[in-house]
C-alpha cells in the first residue's frame, strides 16, 4: 500500500517525470590514435575539431568546399569516419 497524503494516493513512477534529452551528440574524447586504422563516431569529430552538432551538420550539407566537412566513410546506421580522413582534414 502506497502513502497517502491529502486523500490522493503518492506513487513514485507517477510523480517522477523523465528529464527531456536534447538529441544532439555531445563531443566524446577519441580513445584511439589517428595513426592506426579504426573509425570515429559522431561524438569524436566534435571533439577533435571543437565543433557543436548542429555546426558539423551544417558542414556536411555546405556545397562551398572551404567550409565543408568530407562525407561519413560508412553508416551502420550511425555515421563513422575513418582515422585516415579525419587526419587528412586535420591537417587541411
Amino acid at each position: 500500500m502506497g502513502l497517502i497524503i491529502n486523500d490522493q494516493p503518492i506513487n513514485s513512477a507517477i510523480t517522477c517525470k523523465k528529464q527531456k534529452r536534447s538529441g544532439h551528440t555531445k563531443a566524446k574524447v577519441p580513445t584511439i590514435s589517428l595513426h592506426e586504422p579504426g573509425r570515429l563516431r559522431v561524438g569524436h569529430v566534435l571533439a577533435l575539431f571543437s565543433l557543436s552538432h548542429s555546426a558539423l551538420y551544417a558542414r556536411l550539407r555546405n556545397p562551398n568546399p572551404k567550409h565543408s566537412f568530407p562525407q561519413p566513410d560508412g553508416r551502420d546506421p550511425r555515421p563513422w569516419w575513418s582515422t585516415a580522413t579525419i587526419k587528412k582534414q586535420l591537417e587541411v
